[in-house]
């Protein structure tokens, strides 16, 4: 096999391993957004998604460490989807 070759069939792989943990991430990251209403002076946060048609609005609670967390977790996950896969070269095994 070729240096050429060789290094190709090993950045093909390579792609192949990150595109699988990507996946492996993106399915453990919380969807949606996070959204604040003031109730009475006081900011409540919600995380809010679509569960097939229907969305849904999940309390989170007051401002702390665990929405902080959260927002940094939905900023993971939005640069990850924003990753187009599919224009990642994928080459045909050598023979």
């Amino acid at each position: 096999m070729s240096l050429l070759t060789e290094a190709v069939a090993q950045e093909q792989q390579r792609i192949k391993r990150m595109i699988s943990q990507y996946e492996t991430e993106l399915s453990c990251l919380p969807k949606g957004v996070l959204l604040t209403k003031s109730i009475k002076g006081s900011q409540y946060f919600y995380l809010q998604y679509r569960n097939g048609k229907k969305i849904v609005s999940k309390y989170i609670g007051r401002q702390s460490d665990k929405v902080e967390e959260l927002q940094k977790q939905i900023d993971r996950r939005r640069h990850i989807q924003a990753i187009n896969f599919d224009k990642v070269l994928i080459f045909p095994e050598p023979n």
